[in-house]
């Protein structure tokens, strides 16, 4: 069977690119692709970073460029033919995406970064989700606090999950004024491909106004510039284990990481969920691989 959310992806793009130049909105997506609003637009969000309409806009606006070097179509026309409804809002909008005007680049043409149409290629199916590798992020030193448990490197995941879920529904809530209370961090240290044991700390993160009762870990862990992959399934956030995510777990360790050049730091990564943005039927989890310390 074909993967749901990649085919769902597939099809709003394909949709979108197809009806640029109509007046696009959102219940006539999601109609179109036959899912909810609700869950067209956490999905996309999920796996392009960025709004539906928001890109429906950003390409209209990439798409106009060429328009705007064919002297003979005037700002209002192209406002007109890209569904911008009158040059103001055309105007606006452009200067939002590149901080000048239409008729200051079609005068002086200089190099823009656009945002071209989006490559569901690029993502991965992982079992029944899709994953893809996000983004490289730089995160200052942070806090967390939590229960470490030592789990043998044969384990094959419902240990560690065992003990996320049980911190999140239990202990969480013993930490006084946590940085954010709905999310969850599931940190590991040490390698996963080794024979031995890892250390494993179900989490949230802390700061100078928390209070942490005094049998919970708090660990700090330095800067680091980070590997993102952001994966996402349509079950109960509960539901993500080291099984579900094998399929990534390789992407990550076999095809990603001996195309980037690591400092020699500690073994470590870590899970990042956002209960807020989860359901009983739709969970999103972020892992953090660190690349260099800062």
């Amino acid at each position: 069977m074909d993967n749901y959310l990649m085919e769902t992806i597939k099809s709003t793009t394909a949709f979108i690119e197809d009806h640029l130049l109509e007046d696009l909105n959102l219940d006539m997506i999601s109609e179109n692709v036959n899912i909810s609003k609700f869950h067209l637009l956490r999905i996309w969000k999920g796996a392009t970073g960025t709004s539906l309409m928001e890109y429906v806009r950003r390409r209209r606006i990439a798409l106009s460029l060429s328009d705007l070097l064919n002297q003979r179509n005037s700002i209002e026309f192209i406002s007109s033919k890209y569904s911008f409804g009158c040059d103001r809002t055309y105007n606006r909008a452009f200067k939002d995406e590149y901080n000048t005007t239409p008729a200051k680049w079609r005068r002086n043409p200089c190099l823009l970064k656009i945002l071209d149409r989006f490559n569901a290629e690029f993502l991965n199916c992982v079992g029944e989700g899709v994953a893809h590798l996000c983004t490289i992020n730089v995160l200052p030193d942070f806090s967390i606090a939590g229960y470490a448990y030592t789990i043998d490197n044969g384990d094959n995941g419902e240990t560690a999950n065992r003990y996320a879920v049980d911190f999140f529904k239990n202990s969480r809530q013993k930490v006084f004024n946590p940085v954010q209370k709905d999310v969850y961090i599931g940190f590991s240290c040490g390698s996963e491909n080794s024979c031995g044991s890892m250390l494993y700390l179900p989490s949230v993160q802390v700061g100078h106004k928390s209070i942490v009762p005094p049998d919970m870990t708090v660990k700090m862990i330095k800067s680091h510039k980070y590997g993102v992959f952001t994966y996402m399934g349509l079950h109960r956030p509960e539901e993500i284990s080291k099984k579900k995510l094998r399929e990534l777990l390789y992407i990550v360790h076999h095809k990603w990481m001996p195309t980037v050049a690591f400092d020699p730091i500690e073994p470590f990564s870590f899970e990042y969920i956002d209960y807020a943005k989860c359901s009983r039927y739709y969970c999103e989890c972020q892992l953090y691989f660190p690349i260099s310390a800062l």
